[in-house]
């Protein structure tokens, strides 16, 4: 506990001292800070910012490899960037029987299949990823209670909302993809300890934990330990591979939206009214209200560490030209700091301040992930208000729109302009990863 009350001093410092949002402040203190081993455990917990990277590092730290550049274990901004880095992908769904409309917009390599991840990045590592799946709920129980005896930690696939650790509404059940670490059964053999990102671990029922990790079908019962795992990892090799990983994840997914050419294509529909445009899923009302909302948390707070894992990213090229002893990446690092500036600047756009009902939704976005992160399952009645207090804030900005047809136009087209100068921005850094990965094989 002291150690959490430490590091959420310590990010409040920086937030006061710099101006930061929380997600940022506590992203850079998170790097900085000293591995604080918390002793009445017997694995290492490191709280994180991005999901299945922060899930990977936890393994790899308690398989005992360590960073040559500073004898410690991996940062979450290395283990990010040689996993792949960043990525692309957006998607918006429209509903007619419902009139509902949807938005989502992610930016990590490989965002849509952690299982692909998480293996091609230990595979980076020199590791390998040893994956175990059943249909059955017994079988299930046992292929975790026998990886944690033979020393775990394990990531374990789980639907976020099932997890009760955060508030969610039912509405969330099934579509709550995510990752945690589980480190150990509890001596009452009723309960696990997990990791899911937040400054201290989480302790679940055995019966919660088996209900998350069922929910979603097609990552039913999924659990991946690491073997093989070396003393040390030959870096040049693993950061040019992760750097080339980046690229062609951001030019050569499956379909258009997996890659950089889905920013581009958000902008021309924020623009559009005609069918598949904004102007026609997402008028002003519950839709716009759920469009605005969605690009401020998913940019911010969605498991990216805020400005859509942009600045991670820069973190990321700037500590690994740094343990090359190499300049290289120094301006690719500023490239991307300013990328995630761009983006994060989007999502404060999405919901303005001069726009006083969806600047309080933007308040209590923050609010929400901040007291996850900082408080843990801890204050899980008061993630249920928040999320009361946001749909309500919803249903009231719904019924009462803050913008006319016009304004919402205006809006849309100034949202439009800023996605096309980033789109413009990323693919100049598209073309500056790929001459850093020429000069790093030369």
């Amino acid at each position: 506990m002291t150690q959490h009350k430490n590091l959420k001093r310590r990010i409040r410092q920086r937030m006061e001292k710099t101006g930061e949002s929380y997600a940022s402040a506590r992203r850079i203190t998170l790097q900085q800070a000293p591995l604080e081993h918390d002793h009445s455990l017997p694995l290492i917990h490191m709280p994180g910012n991005v999901p299945a990277a922060s899930a990977l590092r936890v393994l790899l730290a308690n398989a005992g490899l360590r960073a040559e550049h500073t004898g410690k274990p991996f940062s979450e901004a290395m283990i990010f960037g040689i996993a792949g880095g960043i990525g692309a992908g957006v998607f918006a769904f429209h509903y007619e029987k419902e009139n509902l409309s949807t938005f989502f917009i992610a930016g990590r390599h490989l965002w849509q299949d952690d299982l692909a991840y998480l293996r091609q990045a230990a595979e980076r590592f020199g590791a390998s990823a040893e994956v175990a799946e059943t249909g059955g709920a017994k079988q299930a129980a046992a292929n975790l209670d026998e990886r944690l005896a033979d020393g775990g930690p394990v990531i374990a696939w789980v639907d976020m909302a099932e997890l009760g650790t955060r508030g969610l509404p039912e509405t969330w059940s099934g579509g709550g993809y995510h990752v945690v670490v589980v480190y150990r059964r509890e001596p009452d053999a009723q309960s696990y300890l997990i990791g899911d990102l937040a400054d201290q671990p989480v302790r679940l029922s055995a019966g919660t934990l088996a209900t998350a990790r069922a929910r979603i079908k097609k990552d039913k019962n999924r659990l991946l330990r690491l073997a093989n795992v070396p003393q040390s990892v030959q870096l040049l090799r693993a950061i040019t591979a992760g750097l080339q990983a980046c690229h062609q994840g951001l030019v050569g997914g499956r379909m258009q939206n997996f890659t950089l050419e889905a920013f581009a294509k958000w902008a021309k529909e924020l623009r559009a009214q005609a069918k598949g445009g904004w102007g026609q899923q997402f008028p002003p009302g519950p839709n716009l209200w759920r469009g605005l909302t969605s690009v401020y948390d998913f940019i911010e707070h969605y498991g990216t560490g805020g400005g859509l894992c942009r600045p991670l990213f820069a973190d990321f090229l700037e500590e690994a030209g740094q343990a090359l002893g190499s300049d290289l990446l120094e301006p690719l690092a500023i490239r991307y700091r300013r990328l995630g500036q761009g983006w994060s600047e989007l999502a404060q756009a999405a919901l303005p301040d001069e726009i006083e009902v969806l600047a309080q939704a933007r308040r209590l976005l923050d609010e929400k992930a901040e007291r996850y992160l900082s408080e843990g399952a801890t204050a899980r009645q008061d993630y249920e208000q928040l999320w009361a207090q946001l749909m309500a804030l919803a249903g009231q900005g719904a019924d009462q729109f803050p913008l006319v047809q016009a304004e919402a136009e205006t809006l849309r087209h100034e949202l439009a302009d800023r996605v096309e100068a980033l789109y413009d921005e990323e693919q100049a850094g598209l073309a500056a990863i790929e001459q850093a990965v020429r000069q790093l094989v030369d």
